[in-house]
C-alpha cells in the first residue's frame, strides 16, 4: 500500500521509478514538535514502504530539518527500492572464489539461476560448492566472503636430502661416576667411523604435484632438485651398490661437506680442554694449541701438538712432536719417536713425597730430540738428543745420548742426575762448579740393567717374607697350643709357593745376567769440561772426578778391563 496522505505537514511518497523514496515537508499548523526515528518507521511501515533501503544519513537529515524551530519546506530522498545483489572475488592466487549475498530491499530476490551466472560471468570452473550448498546460502538471504570455490594447490617437489650416518660429536656427555659424580674430562671417544662404513645416504629427489586454480588453469610444481653429491669430497667412495650411499674409504674423523662428507685420517682440533674432554682417536691428531692441565689424549697414529702439553698426558701408538714444551707432571709415550722443540720443566721435588707423586715422564721406543730438560725423566730405545741441556733428570737411551752444541754456551750440558746409554754418552760440558753429583754410565743395557734391579728386589721381598712366615712356624712349633691345623696348613701352603716363586726368580735372573754383558767400545765423550763430583760408569767399573778437567774421553782400557781410561 502507499497511502501519499500527509500528516503533520510531513509526506513519504515514491519517485515516478518507484526506485526511490521521498520526504516531503510542508509547513503546517499541526507540525509535530519532535519527530522521532520510530514515528518515520512507523508511518513507513503504514504506507506499505517499510521494506525499502532507508539511509541512516538521510534519515538524520530528515529529523534535523523537520524539528528546526524555522523550517522551511524542503524533500529529502529518504531511501531506495534495492534489488538483492551477488558479489564474487577471486584471490590473488587465482586458489580461492568468495562470495557476498546482500538481501534484497523492496527490490528483486536472487535465484540459483542468478549466483550460477555470476559464477560462470567470472569464468571460474574448478573446485564449485555443490548446489545444496549454494541453496542453503541463498535460502539464509545473505552472506559475506563465504568461499564457493577453491582450487587446488600444487605440492612442490623436495630436493634430494642428504643424510649423515656418523654419529654427532655434540653426543659426547660428561661420564658419570658411580657416586654420581661427572668428569667433565672424560666426555666419551670422539667419533670415529671405519673403512667401509657407511657415512652418509642420499635421498633421492621426490617429485611434485601438478595444482588447478578456480579457473581450471594447471599450476606447476616446483622440481624437486636431483643434487648429486659434491665432487669437493676425501676419504670417501659411492658404494658400487648404491649410488646413493657414501662409504668411508679411511678409518678416521667424519666432517659433514654440503651435499657430502669428509672422512680425515686426522683428527684435527684447536686445543684439548673441557671443551673437548679426553681425546681417544683411531687415526693421527693435530691439536693446534695446548694440551690443558689433566687432560689425556691417545691416539694409534702419530700425533702432532703446535702448542705445549701442560701437566698432562700425550700418548701416541706413533711418533710424537710437539713445537711447544712440556711442563709439569706432564706424561709422554710414542711408539715410534718424540720431538720437543722447546724444551721439558717439571716441578723440583723437595720431598720424599713430592718425588713419589712425581710423574714427570717421556718415553719412546724410537728416538727423543729435545730442546732442554729439567726435572724430568726420559726414556728412548735408541737414541736422546737434547740440543741444550739437562739438568737433575734421568736420561736413559739404549743406543746413545747427545747433550749440548758443541758452539754454544758455557752453561752445563748435563748437570746432576742420571745419565745411562747402552753405546755413548757425548756432552759439551759435563757437571759445574757447583759440586753437584752428577751421573754417566754407559756399556750395559739400561733397559736389562731396569730389570735387573726390579727382580732383585722381588727377589728379596719373597725373601723377606719366607724369612718371616719361618719365625713364625718356629714359634708354633715350640707353642703348640696357640696354633691350628687351619693355620698351619696356610702357613705351609705360602711357605711352598714362596720357595717355588724364589727359585724360579733366581734362575731368571741368573738368565737375564748371563746376557747381561759389557759392550767393549762404549764410551763417553765430552768436548769441553768435566768438573769435580762428575762420576762416569763404564759397565761396572766407576771413575770419579776429583778435580777439574777439560775435553775427555772414557773407555775401558781393554776388552774385559776394570779400569776406565781417561784421555
Amino acid at each position: 500500500m502507499n497511502d501519499t496522505t500527509v500528516e503533520n505537514g510531513l509526506e513519504f511518497k515514491l519517485s515516478k521509478s518507484e526506485r526511490r523514496l521521498l520526504a516531503v515537508f510542508t509547513p503546517s499548523s499541526d507540525k509535530l514538535e519532535m519527530l522521532t526515528a520510530d514515528m518515520v518507521k512507523r508511518r513507513l511501515e503504514k504506507q506499505g514502504l517499510a521494506e525499502l533501503y532507508i539511509g541512516e544519513m538521510a534519515m538524520s537529515d530528515l529529523l534535523a530539518r523537520y524539528n528546526a524551530s524555522n523550517a522551511e519546506a524542503f524533500e529529502v530522498e529518504l531511501g531506495e527500492r534495492r534489488d538483492a545483489s551477488c558479489e564474487i572475488f577471486i584471490s590473488e592466487d587465482k586458489l580461492r572464489a568468495r562470495m557476498t549475498l546482500t538481501p534484497c530491499f523492496g527490490g528483486d530476490p536472487l535465484t540459483l539461476s542468478d549466483i550460477q551466472k555470476a559464477v560462470k560471468d567470472k569464468e571460474i570452473t574448478w573446485g564449485i560448492i555443490s548446489t545444496q550448498a549454494l541453496e542453503a546460502l541463498l535460502a539464509k538471504g545473505h552472506c559475506k566472503d563465504v568461499t564457493i570455490a577453491e582450487g587446488l594447490r600444487p605440492v612442490d617437489g623436495i630436493d634430494a636430502q642428504f643424510k649423515s650416518m656418523t654419529p654427532d660429536p655434540h653426543d659426547r656427555k660428561p661420564k658419570i661416576d658411580e657416586n654420581g659424580m661427572a668428569d667433565y674430562r672424560e666426555l666419551g671417544d670422539i667419533p670415529v667411523v671405519y673403512k667401509d662404513a657407511v657415512v652418509m645416504q642420499r635421498i633421492p629427489p621426490v617429485e611434485g604435484k601438478k595444482g588447478c586454480n578456480v579457473f581450471g588453469e594447471v599450476i606447476l610444481p616446483k622440481v624437486g632438485e636431483n643434487i648429486p653429491f659434491s665432487k669437493d669430497m676425501t676419504g670417501v667412495y659411492v658404494n658400487p651398490d648404491d649410488e646413493n650411499q657414501l662409504l668411508s674409504s679411511v678409518t678416521g674423523q667424519p666432517v659433514a661437506v654440503p651435499n657430502g662428507m669428509t672422512v680425515s685420517p686426522i683428527l684435527s682440533l684447536k686445543k684439548v680442554d673441557f671443551s673437548t674432554g679426553n681425546v681417544r682417536f683411531d687415526g693421527a691428531v693435530t691439536i693446534k694449541g695446548d694440551v690443558t692441565e689433566g687432560m689425556n689424549v691417545y691416539a694409534l697414529e702419530d700425533v702432532v701438538i703446535e702448542g705445549s702439553v701442560i701437566n698432562a698426558s700425550v700418548k701416541s701408538m706413533g711418533s710424537l712432536n710437539i713445537k711447544g714444551g712440556v711442563t709439569g707432571n706432564s706424561e709422554l709415550f710414542a711408539n715410534a719417536d718424540i720431538n720437543v722443540k722447546n724444551g721439558a720443566q717439571g716441578s723440583q721435588d723437595e720431598t720424599e713425597e713430592e718425588k713419589a707423586k712425581n710423574t714427570a715422564k717421556i718415553v719412546a721406543r724410537g728416538t727423543v730430540v729435545i730442546g732442554f730438560v729439567e726435572n724430568f725423566h726420559i726414556e728412548a730405545g735408541t737414541d736422546i738428543v737434547v740440543s741444550k741441556y739437562a739438568m737433575n733428570s734421568t736420561l736413559i737411551a739404549g743406543n746413545k745420548i747427545f747433550a749440548g752444541a758443541k758452539n754454544g754456551s758455557k752453561r752445563p750440558s748435563i748437570l746432576g742426575g742420571l745419565t745411562c746409554a747402552l753405546m755413548q754418552i757425548k756432552a759439551v760440558i759435563v757437571g759445574s762448579d757447583a759440586a753437584i753429583k752428577t751421573h754417566l754410565q754407559v756399556g750395559l743395557n739400561p733397559y736389562i740393567q731396569k730389570q735387573v734391579t726390579a727382580m732383585k728386589n722381588d727377589l728379596l721381598a719373597k725373601q723377606s717374607e719366607q724369612k718371616d712366615i719361618k719365625k713364625i712356624l718356629t714359634f708354633f712349633d715350640e707353642h703348640p697350643e696357640k696354633s691350628n691345623e687351619q693355620t698351619m696348613a696356610k702357613l705351609h701352603r705360602t711357605m711352598s709357593k714362596l720357595s717355588i716363586d724364589i727359585d724360579l726368580c733366581k734362575q731368571e735372573l741368573h738368565e737375564l745376567m748371563d746376557s747381561f754383558s759389557v759392550i767393549d767400545n762404549a764410551r763417553v765423550v765430552v768436548d769441553r769440561a768435566v768438573f769435580v763430583d762428575t762420576e762416569v760408569q763404564i759397565g761396572n767399573t766407576r771413575w770419579k772426578c776429583y778435580e777439574n778437567r777439560g775435553k775427555s774421553l772414557f773407555t775401558l782400557s781393554r776388552a774385559g778391563s776394570s779400569e776406565v781410561t781417561v784421555s
